[in-house]
């Protein structure tokens, strides 16, 4: 299950650029769109939107494809996907507000603020950089296929699943990418805050920053403007399911079976479009939420208990290991320049979004196909943006 950091051929834009894409050079611009031509036509990627704002404003803001290909709806620029785990770097500013206000340490024992977990000596510094050793319930071999997709089921089953495990490393002494840490982050900030974890996100975040669309997944609720999430049908997939419907061609594009993603909510369970996640970038790189130290601990790369990098663990194909940082992104260099973001991916949909503070530039990419390697879309659009300008 990838909460971390996609028909056949190349759909013409349907949105075309705003006006303001000036602010990108035109290699900027073929650069991007080359990589979601290439994308789109070599991974069948139903559809991407693209967005980069410079400055906090909008240069480049485009919608390829079909949010819907059953119906043949076209994507547009304010088509709503799933966030995943970029969700992580909401639950982790809301750590770091709290601790801002003196409502938490960053040493404070997870124990203190969630009991059944007071038997492992893990602190709230550690599940913020994947250093915890606690076990991350969605590698449950059950989880994704028979598990996520309940909808009756609820986070509990998650940390009483972890609670009950030892750890699965001692803490501090390597780096593990690990969901149930986040998901006991948001209960940290519930008691420390004393609101429900969607609710000081909408009061402490998300209004302030007038980020009006985006929301908690809820997998009953019918929405408009809503992309359709799809997966290619795989030979596990096939085998996981025989007997009960018709055999898919493997390879072909199928619907995403939904995921209960309130299960996992600090660590993957917003849903919205490009727009807001860029008013949610660009408030990062003004520091309208975070301050001094704080802001400054938000893109602080971890470290293990002996001083070494805490270093991401899966994609390791941008042009330097990604290291995880406290504010639930990974610091990595593109040709030499620093990049701060992250991928999310559930099962229909992949999502990243980063800032490039050198350039006072930040870019999100959505997708609804959930089984693609995200970094051949990523990486050559980042390439291109980090050319000079």
């Amino acid at each position: 299950m990838r909460f971390f950091l996609t028909i056949v051929g190349f759909v013409a834009a349907l949105v075309p650029a705003i006006a303001g894409a000036a602010g990108l050079t035109p290699a900027q611009v073929r650069g991007i769109e080359t990589a979601v031509s290439d994308g789109m036509t070599q991974r069948h990627i139903p559809s991407v939107v693209v967005r980069v704002d410079v400055d906090g404003a909008p240069v480049y803001q485009h919608a390829f494809g079909l949010r819907d290909l059953g119906n043949h709806v076209p994507a547009s620029v304010s088509t709503n996907y799933q966030y995943g785990s970029i969700t992580k770097q909401f639950t982790a500013a809301a750590i770091l507000m709290l601790a801002q206000d003196g409502k938490l340490s960053l040493d404070d024992r997870i124990g203190k603020w969630v009991p059944a977990f007071a038997k492992f000596p893990v602190t709230i510094r550690e599940l913020l950089i994947h250093v915890s050793g606690i076990a991350d319930f969605t590698s449950n071999e059950q989880y994704e296929l028979k598990i996520g997709p309940l909808p009756f089921v609820g986070y509990e089953w998650g940390l009483n699943w972890a609670a009950a495990r030892p750890l699965d490393f001692k803490p501090g002494t390597k780096a593990a990418y690990d969901n149930t840490g986040y998901v006991l982050l948001a209960r940290v900030v519930e008691k420390a805050s004393g609101k429900t974890f969607g609710r000081f996100l909408h009061d402490e975040i998300f209004q302030p920053l007038g980020m009006n669309g985006v929301r908690g997944f809820d997998m009953l609720r019918i929405e408009p403007n809503v992309a359709n999430g799809y997966i290619a049908w795989s030979q596990e997939f096939a085998q996981a399911n025989a007997g009960i419907q018709p055999a898919q061609q493997l390879d072909a594009l199928v619907n995403a079976w939904a995921w209960n993603l309130r299960q996992v909510d600090g660590a993957g369970y917003l849903v919205g479009d490009a727009a807001d996640l860029q008013r949610w970038d660009d408030a990062l790189l003004a520091g309208k939420l975070l301050h001094g130290k704080w802001r400054d601990t938000f893109y602080r790369p971890g470290t293990l208990a002996d001083g070494t990098p805490a270093y991401a663990g899966g994609d390791n194909k941008m042009k330097s290991r990604p290291t995880y940082c406290y504010g639930g992104l990974a610091k990595t260099q593109v040709q030499g320049v620093t990049v701060y973001g992250a991928n999310g991916g559930t099962i229909g949909f992949l999502a990243f979004t980063a800032t490039i503070p050198s350039k006072h530039m930040s870019v999100t990419i959505l997708t609804n196909e959930g089984q693609i390697d995200n970094s051949k879309l990523t990486t050559p659009i980042l390439d291109a943006l980090v050319e000079s300008r």
